[in-house]
């Protein structure tokens, strides 16, 4: 005799949102949007255009500087990742495709940053030419952004999630929006060229098509119901939390949020840790 589990319900729910992705016409336009934006990054790096952008940008600040900064908080991995960590109800809902994102943009971006060594805008145009916000980083690769990869690839995990729901396309349209205003904050505050944002969201594309593609054949989920994979989300929260108590801005507001959801991820990591290992709901059949 055996008794189903919550988690174990769960595991074979419908996934709609990975459905909703895989599609020839959609396939197409996603890899002329990802050939696109890495040949307009590219033209962009071949001549002057994206230095006087840049300069641009920064001569005519379109936005205020606490907003930028706050918006630049989003693209951090950790955040991004903290986020689509609590949409979901229960462990083993989303956390395998959001971690092969999570994973491969990681990989990805690294290895490209590397590869391709391009300097930081502040090391080629100089500190004195822009208004730098935040103190950004001044040396290491800059192509691709990793923050707008992050925060793009966050946003279109929120809008298949979304859309599989019901949710109207206005929202939807939010959702895209708000995640390209975080991307371009990378540009905004100084850290990276705009063709380095391009490729960052034309990556973005790339990695969630490909975790889809992954997810579909091959998914995580139950072992993310298991105490081992519970054991891993309860030290990754920890993990996330010490990172955000470091603070990424002079300002203390954009500092307040970095503490608050700091102790949002502690809480659930607690919260997991209570519930495994106090009332044991989690576990999946029990033979008697």
């Amino acid at each position: 005799m055996s008794q189903k589990t919550p988690y174990l319900v769960q595991a074979k729910m419908n996934q709609d949102h990975l459905k909703l992705i895989i599609s020839r016409n959609f396939l197409m336009a996603a890899a002329c949007l990802i050939a696109g934006s890495w040949m307009f990054s590219v033209f962009l790096m071949s001549n002057e255009f994206n230095a006087s952008w840049m300069m641009s940008i920064h001569s005519n600040p379109v936005l205020p500087s606490w907003i930028w900064s706050f918006l630049n908080l989003g693209g951090d991995a950790c955040v991004a990742l903290l986020i689509l960590l609590l949409i979901e109800r229960r462990p083993g809902q989303l956390t395998s495709w959001l971690m092969k994102t999570w994973l491969l943009g990681s990989v990805f971006a690294q290895t490209l940053k590397y590869l391709l060594s391009v300097p930081r805008p502040a090391s080629i145009l100089g500190k004195e030419h822009l208004s730098l916000i935040d103190q950004p980083p001044l040396l290491g690769g800059s192509m691709p952004s990793g923050h707008s990869l992050a925060a793009i690839s966050c946003g279109l995990i929120l809008i298949a999630v979304l859309k599989s729901k019901g949710y109207k396309n206005l929202t939807l349209a939010g959702v895209g929006l708000i995640s390209c205003c975080v991307a371009w904050s990378r540009v905004a505050v100084g850290a990276h060229w705009p063709s380095d944002v391009i490729a960052g969201a034309g990556l973005a594309l790339f990695v969630w098509i490909l975790s889809t593609f992954w997810e579909r054949q091959q998914s995580w989920n139950l072992w993310f119901q298991k105490s081992s994979g519970l054991g891993f989300l309860i030290f990754l929260h920890f993990l996330i939390a010490i990172h955000l108590l470091y603070p990424q801005s002079k300002l203390i507001v954009v500092q307040l949020i970095q503490y608050l959801l700091a102790s949002i991820s502690l809480y659930r990591g607690y919260v997991l840790y209570r519930d495994y290992f106090g009332n044991k709901p989690f576990a999946l059949e029990k033979k008697s």
